[in-house]
């Protein structure tokens, strides 16, 4: 006797097959972001050491395209010396920056209450009310934590060194086979072409942003540097560093940058007009770049609307602390990246980019990282 037939179960109406892949994105999301949190050991190191590989290879190509010796050397070369030139200038810094904090002595360590003589002078001055106020600010801002936080999140980067260079040692291993390894995974030469892209698209635009934004943190340190200097500030290297360093964090780190500066010179000077003018100008060298050079020499490489760079800082620091707001903009422009060449999560590269609209760049030449 033939089994009787199982009847086709009715198809879902429109709405409810979009509540449905709503709901099932939203747990998926949560459980990405749990997993992100509690794994942060082990992507925060992978996602530093991707970063460090895109500009290791940016560096490599800027070294190859160099007039003289540039042409005649190899990739391999090339990514070496860019690796030996990074390390130094890396090393340099750590040891003026540590140097400099352990000549700062105590008030590096008790920044609040190193600013009790200037709440004493501002309760003669304006009065105890307004010492008060004064005093309760401060206590709001806490800048005694936000310096530690700030100094501790440097040196985890530093002390995470080891495990980020040997993943970048394998990535660079790698690399020679990874267009071997795409033509396996991609048999259709339509599709490999398109991963290429992608994986072009990706190293182009994070690495070229990465570039940019050293030299402008070098120019803002630099800047920074010559003002501290001019007046007097002592230990302007290691406040020099530290901008360097904050720039990197888009919005924060330059307000920052300014403040920590600012808090230490109130501490050095008897009089509040040089700390006023030092303030000023560093604000004013912070301004600049950030919103008349940064402009024009990033343009639109990352397609990143302001909200969500913000955004990407709270969400990125709250999963992986001091170091997830450095990684936050290259993190977030990767997503974006990817989401806008799958049909299913381009809806989300759009809300998210500034512009809307995705137009790969040129395939980088011949020597890149992909």
């Amino acid at each position: 006797m033939a089994a009787p037939e199982r009847p086709v179960p009715a198809a879902l109406p429109e709405g409810t097959r979009r509540l449905v892949a709503v709901a099932a994105s939203m747990v998926i999301a949560a459980c990405v972001l749990y997993a992100l949190a509690k794994g942060a050991p082990i992507f925060v190191p992978l996602a530093e050491a991707l970063i460090v590989w895109f500009v290791l290879n940016h560096f490599a190509r800027t070294l190859r395209r160099l007039p003289g010796l540039g042409p005649k050397m190899g990739q391999g070369a090339a990514v070496a010396l860019a690796a030996g030139l990074i390390a130094l200038a890396g090393m340099a810094a750590v040891y003026s920056g540590v140097r400099s904090l352990l000549a700062s002595g105590p008030q590096s360590l008790s920044l609040q209450a190193s600013l009790d003589p200037v709440i004493a002078r501002a309760s003669a001055v304006l009065g105890a009310d307004s010492a008060k106020v004064l005093d309760g600010m401060l206590d709001a801002v806490g800048l005694e934590q936000l310096m530690h936080q700030v100094v501790m999140g440097v040196f985890g980067l530093v002390n995470q060194f080891g495990v980020v260079a040997i993943y970048v040692a394998f990535l660079l291993a790698d690399q020679a086979l990874f267009r071997a390894k795409i033509a396996a995974l991609f048999p259709d030469p339509a599709k490999r072409a398109e991963a290429e892209r992608l994986l072009a698209e990706l190293g182009g635009r994070i690495s070229s942003y990465l570039w940019i934004m050293t030299r402008l943190s070098a120019l803002t340190a630099a800047a920074s540097w010559a003002a501290m200097a001019a007046f007097g500030l002592p230990n302007a290297m290691f406040w020099a560093i530290l901008i360097f360093v904050l720039n990197f964090i888009p919005t924060i780190g330059s307000i920052l940058g300014v403040l920590l500066p600012t808090a230490f010179a109130i501490l050095q000077f008897p009089e509040l007009l040089p700390v006023a003018l030092l303030a000023s100008i560093l604000g004013l060298v912070q301004f600049t770049v950030g919103n008349v050079i940064f402009p024009r020499m990033a343009g639109q490489s990352l397609n990143m609307s302001l909200v969500v760079t913000i955004f990407a800082l709270f969400l990125w620091g709250t999963l992986w602390g001091v170091t997830g707001l450095f990684l936050a903009v290259p993190v977030t422009a990767m997503i974006i990246i990817v989401s806008a060449r799958f049909e299913a999560s381009r809806p989300l590269a759009v809300l998210l980019s500034r512009t809307g609209s995705f137009e790969a760049p040129p395939v980088p030449a011949a020597g890149s990282a992909t």
